[in-house]
């Protein structure tokens, strides 16, 4: 742990990628990513964007609903999401993420104002399939893009 928290405290992209577990590389680079995100949020380029994207909707996926990243934390993002998916891999995701978006207003009110009991049902299944990892382990599909665009990531 103190390994991979001087990896994150020191942008180390090379320490990182010698991290052996995909658990201690993905936590290490998300920590990277949200601290450059926090510093300067355009200063991401395409290829860190697609991982802060995924890892934060995984996130909410997990910790709270797809919904609130959709709608809290990044509203502005939810075509970039879909396409940030299917680049790193996750296609069923994306599928999954784009069927929630559709059910969004359009107006950007919030989703709990227009929708009716058939919308919040299937908003609660997309949820749950979204979190139940479609595509395999989303720290394998992290590993695998960053190892594949390294240099895109320094």
């Amino acid at each position: 742990m103190q390994k991979r928290d001087k990896i994150v405290n020191d942008e180390d992209i090379e320490g990182l990628f010698s991290l052996k577990g995909n658990s201690d590389f993905s936590i290490a680079l998300y920590e990277i990513l949200v601290k450059r995100h926090d510093e300067n949020p355009n200063l991401l380029n395409s290829k860190q964007l697609n991982l802060f994207l995924c890892m934060h909707l995984e996130n909410a996926g997990q910790a709270d609903s797809i919904l609130s990243f959709l709608q809290e934390w990044f509203p502005e993002q939810k075509k970039q999401i879909i396409k940030s998916l299917n680049e790193i891999g996750a296609i069923k995701s994306a599928k999954i993420i784009k069927q929630a978006i559709e059910l969004l207003p359009e107006n950007n009110r919030w989703f709990f104002e227009n929708s009716d009991e058939y919308s919040e049902k299937l908003m609660e299944k997309l949820d749950s399939e979204f979190s139940n990892y479609p595509d395999g382990s989303m720290r394998d599909l992290y590993r695998k893009y960053a190892e594949e665009h390294k240099s895109e990531l320094l």
